[in-house]
């Protein structure tokens, strides 16, 4: 569930003097001197705390250590390093050390903390006994946990009365020296009663290096970063230059998503092109937050005035037209994407520009293992009228974060209220604690989002913990759901399946036959006939190509056209008109019906070359491996 290691190891730098991170290996204040590198968790695609970061991590530790770590973080730059796991779970970063962390725990449904032992210093040194989950440990025991044991009750000389099982806790000597942290394997109790067994498995931790570093600001880690900043600035600038003479008869554009990462490509771009013009494209999927489309509208009105251009691709309700057919969307099944992000970006771009368009992107290689293998300029697939490039491809979440901030480019206001990611509201790519983050501060979305899978709850006979624990984000259940279900003890079947057009094919004497579970309409598939081939009707029948509709069925001599039958029976009914295969048609015979929002052909334009089976979502989206890089 939680995102791969695939960038190897990964490593923040540390200005000791300006106690502020590095984006290079030097400050441009004190060069190399007081420079260490700082270990993390990879990938590594740190950011910066917002305020409402803070008070969340300062709500968390108070529930479960009982004190205020908002007095040790108070004048701090403090970093977060989104890290692998079961759900969100975040690396806290301070003074040059990890200082710990907070998880999202998927069974409890609720943020847990977690202490390193730099983390675990400052606390003891701050509150000392004040705090709770402490174990003060015997002299004896000491030497044989550094060295990798567990702790054993007999070893405990005192502990904090809160302990239960499976606490986060922290092992002090009698001396007052913070020795190691780890996991409590029984209640206070059974710790203060000697029972025998594991007391407290114990976390390794290779080096510690904990510091108490100045006060520190935005500003100081601005200074501090403004050489290798530019640097980087001016090479992504350089790249797009680059790419635009290569590809210099295509228009640019700027796609834009409302996301820091696509205001950054659109800050270069205006560094770059914005004395030449250049266009942004906007793509209002219909399911996204209203600030966003408040802040995208602002923006338009700022930005034309100085030439720059804004087009919006809506998808009006095609995501809720479309979810009768397909389900609910699935991380394994994003349908979603095809029909409310490339169906519309490439009817606009056809519209706009015909000849096509050189788009910049903000696309990371530190967001997945996909975009990780991705090139820095690719063709897209789905939409054939759009070259992409990334000018940001190489850069961190930090780096993104310091050129917003450098620039003082007005940037998403939901990323204030504790959003980590800006897209549509009801993503299946969310975490469980972005789905309760969303139920919080934005309870009327959840509401909506939640009344439509409560309908599809009842006609999948799902229970209750389908939405509850957000089993609904996949059509097949990954291991970790599994797990999970197992662990609640529910029944989740491991698929699900959903098929509005059914059909068998029967081998018959003279042929196959393709039987469907509904009539065949045949003034609809007269509508869409020609993809198959040249078209003949006769009373009661269509022959399209090699086969012969009939209100009973398909029938051919070709068990290949049989499938291709089926094919065009479902395109033709389930449609919800995306227009991913409108963009792909090469001859433009395709186009969407105004009033039904469905696919028709131009017989007279098309040539039967069946490109746009190769993009329909309705048949290709059923392999999870189909992926969007929009």
């Amino acid at each position: 569930m939680g995102r791969p290691v695939y960038l190897g190891k990964a490593y923040i730098n540390w200005c000791e003097k300006c106690n502020v991170p590095l984006i290079g290996d030097s400050c441009a204040l004190h060069g190399k001197e007081g420079v260490f590198r700082l270990n993390i968790t990879p990938p590594g695609d740190l950011r910066f705390a917002f305020e409402r970061d803070i008070e969340l991590i300062r709500s968390i530790f108070r529930e479960h250590y009982g004190v205020d770590v908002g007095e040790l973080f108070d004048g701090k730059v403090i970093l977060l390093n989104k890290t692998p796991g079961e759900d969100d779970s975040y690396e806290i970063i301070l003074d040059g050390y990890v200082f710990g962390w907070i998880r999202f725990d998927p069974l409890e449904l609720r943020w847990k903390p977690g202490l390193k032992v730099e983390g675990a210093t400052a606390l003891w040194k701050r509150f000392g006994k004040a705090m709770k989950k402490w174990i003060v440990i015997d002299e004896g025991a000491i030497e044989p946990i550094l060295n990798g044991s567990n702790l054993l009750p007999v070893g405990i000389i005192e502990a904090e009365q809160s302990i239960k099982r499976n606490d986060d806790v922290i092992l002090v000597s009698q001396a007052g020296e913070v020795i190691a942290t780890g996991i409590a394997k029984k209640d206070y109790e059974a710790l203060a009663s000697r029972e025998r067994g594991t007391g407290v498995k114990v976390r390794r931790q290779r080096s510690i290096n904990y510091r108490e570093g100045r006060k520190a600001t935005m500003e100081d880690v601005l200074r501090a970063n403004s050489i290798e900043l530019e640097r980087k600035v001016m090479e992504a600038r350089r790249f797009m230059r680059k790419v635009s003479t290569r590809y210099s008869d295509l228009p640019i554009a700027v796609a834009f998503s409302g996301g820091k990462d696509s205001l950054a490509v659109l800050g270069l771009a205006l560094e770059e092109f914005g004395d030449e013009g250049f266009t942004v494209f906007f793509n209002n999927t219909g399911i996204e937050f209203p600030e966003t489309l408040e802040y995208v509208e602002k923006l338009r009105k700022e930005l034309e005035p100085r030439g720059i251009k804004f087009v919006v691709a809506d998808a009006g309700d095609a995501f809720w037209r479309a979810i009768h057919v397909f389900s609910p969307p699935g991380r394994d099944y994003r349908w979603c994407c095809k029909v409310t992000k490339l169906g519309p970006i490439t009817l606009s771009i056809k519209e706009n520009y015909p000849k096509g368009v050189l788009m910049f992107v903000g696309q990371r290689k530190y967001e997945s293992i996909k975009r990780f293998k991705q090139p820095r300029v690719w063709k897209n697939p789905w939409v054939p009228n759009e070259t992409g490039a990334s000018p940001i491809f190489h850069w961190r979440a930090l780096e993104v974060w310091l050129y917003i901030l450098s620039r003082e480019l007005p940037y998403n206001p939901l990323y204030e209220r504790g959003f980590d990611r800006i897209g549509c509201f009801l993503c299946p790519s969310a975490s469980l604690a972005e789905i309760y983050t969303l139920k919080e501060e934005k309870p009327e979305l959840w509401a909506k989002w939640e009344g439509e899978l409560k309908r599809w709850q009842k006609r999948f006979g799902m229970p209750d913990e389908w939405i509850t624990y957000g089993f609904w984000r996949w059509k097949k259940l990954s291991k970790g759901e599994k797990a999970i279900a197992r662990e609640l003890g529910v029944d989740i079947p491991e698929e699900r399946s959903w098929e509005p057009v059914r059909y068998t094919v029967e081998k018959t004497e003279t042929g196959f036959v393709t039987r469907f579970n509904t009539v065949v309409n045949l003034k609809r598939i007269g509508e869409v006939a020609p993809i198959l081939g040249e078209v003949k009707e006769g009373e009661n029948y269509i022959r399209a190509g090699d086969v012969i509709f009939r209100p009973d069925g398909a029938y051919t001599d070709d068990p290949n056209e049989a499938i291709q039958a089926y094919y065009l029976v479902k395109r033709a009914y389930e449609c919800v008109g995306c227009g991913v295969c409108v963009g792909k048609c090469p001859e433009g015979a395709l186009s969407i019906e105004e009033r039904s929002r469905k696919i028709v052909v131009n017989p007279e334009l098309c040539t039967h070359c069946r490109e746009c089976m190769d993009v329909c979502p309705l048949l290709k989206i059923k392999n999870p491996e189909e992926g969007s890089q929009l």
